[in-house]
């Protein structure tokens, strides 16, 4: 049977105020071309369907169309990940309906009760695939408690979940007949990461043990952008995102990943690239330097950085003028004895204006905190701030932070100790 993994959209990704609509609308035809000429029996999305939890209503259609017409082509397996709302995923499926082709898991589900779908393929074999969308720790680890074991306490829940589902995915397994597939969108232990992921869930603790993926002929990971094959001795690949998101991927080569597994054998992997619509670029030397290379630059988006012995107000006019063609992100002047204000002061990580989250750790790089650690108040704002955006309630580690007044719990933050 043939597999295509695809992976990481990011549909409604803005960067630096310009959006990423019409990369998007070049990779994802693309992509249903290759599925239309290469004609999987499956294809599988592993997650971050959207950049947000509240897409916009173009982007919801956007992505609606393209599982529409993959669908045509093969039943559709899309996960949820971190960035995708659960009851966005809902509402799709019960629009779709129960006879649709395309298969929105929102949760964590039951290894008997939808943990493990089958996918009959040709010749009379049977693919199954367990599936395992993003977990937040919050609902499993205690923010408050030691930073050592946040990573320990999430790993053994994922993993205690993983092993669950290897139960089902293999109880009654015909090795002759049937495939086993594990799609997830986990951070996984010695990833290399693109660093344009959601820093929250990155962080340590958020990294799982590549020992706990079902020994299964193919691993359809989602969660990290930079494509590559995962660490440790699965087989298996993070697809990676179809376009260059943030600078952290520049000069990447993206994929979709093609699989051909058989009953018995190991499966093989093929590439197929994209063009990843508009590619990102970043320039620092003088103007003349920058004409040089403009017909390099074309369409690119570009990060420039200028050098000049002088301050001139006309730089960035300048700039768009040497490369018309070009979509200019931002121009900065490089100018010796001369600091304008920069906004962005670090391109790697740039590209949209600071988190509230990020902000409320510049607060504690400030101020600090007196009685609870810095790392722990952090942990708990950005899992606060997290729910609120994805419409999720937040749950206390312990039932009796409920019912008793802030005083009368001394690990917990409050506005004297911060």
């Amino acid at each position: 049977m043939r597999v295509l993994h695809t992976s990481d959209w990011h549909l409604g990704r803005i960067l630096y105020k310009e959006p990423r609509a019409q990369d998007h609308d070049t990779v994802l035809q693309e992509i249903i071309a290759i599925a239309r000429t290469d004609k999987p029996d499956l294809i599988v999305h592993s997650g971050d369907l959207f950049d947000h939890a509240r897409p916009s209503y173009p982007d919801q259609e956007r992505a609606l169309l393209v599982l529409q017409e993959l669908e045509t082509v093969a039943p559709v397996v899309v996960l949820r990940g971190n960035h995708d709302s659960a009851y966005l995923f809902r509402l799709f499926a019960t629009a779709a309906g129960p006879h649709s082709r395309i298969h929105y898991i929102d949760s964590p589900r039951d290894p008997k009760n939808g943990g493990v779908l089958r996918f009959p393929g040709p010749d009379d074999t049977v693919l199954r695939l367990a599936v395992l969308p993003f977990v937040h720790a919050n609902r499993h680890l205690d923010m408050l408690a030691d930073p050592d074991r946040w990573q320990s306490a999430y790993t053994e829940r994922i993993g205690a979940m993983e092993r669950e589902l290897a139960d089902e995915l293999f109880r009654d397994f015909d090795p002759h007949r049937e495939i086993a597939m594990f799609a997830a969108h986990l951070h996984l232990n010695g990833s290399n990461l693109a660093r344009s992921e959601r820093k929250a869930h990155i962080a340590d603790y958020y990294a799982t043990d590549t020992a706990h993926i079902p020994e299964v002929s193919y691993a359809a990971f989602g969660h990290i952008h930079k494509p590559q094959p995962l660490p440790g001795k699965v087989t298996g690949c993070y697809a990676g995102s179809p376009i260059q998101l943030d600078f952290g991927e520049l000069g990447e080569t993206k994929s979709v990943v093609l699989v051909d597994a058989e009953p018995g054998r190991p499966a093989q992997i093929t590439l197929r690239e994209l063009s990843g619509g508009r590619q990102l670029r970043r320039f620092h030397g003088t103007l003349d330097e920058l004409r040089s290379q403009a017909t390099l630059i074309g369409r690119d988006l570009c990060h420039i950085t200028i050098r000049t012995d002088a301050p001139d107000l006309t730089l960035s006019e300048q700039v768009r003028t040497i490369i018309p063609d070009a979509t200019v992100l931002e121009v900065i002047t490089d100018c010796p004895g001369q600091k304008l204000p920069i906004l962005s002061p670090d391109p790697e990580t740039a590209g949209t204006e600071p988190s509230m989250p990020a902000l409320f750790d510049d607060y504690l790089s400030a101020h600090g905190s007196k009685t609870v650690t810095a790392d722990a108040v952090s942990r708990v704002f950005a899992d606060i701030w997290s729910c609120l955006e994805e419409e999720r309630p937040f749950l206390m580690p312990e039932e009796h932070t409920l019912t008793q007044p802030l005083s009368a719990n001394p690990s917990l933050p409050t506005e004297e100790n911060l």
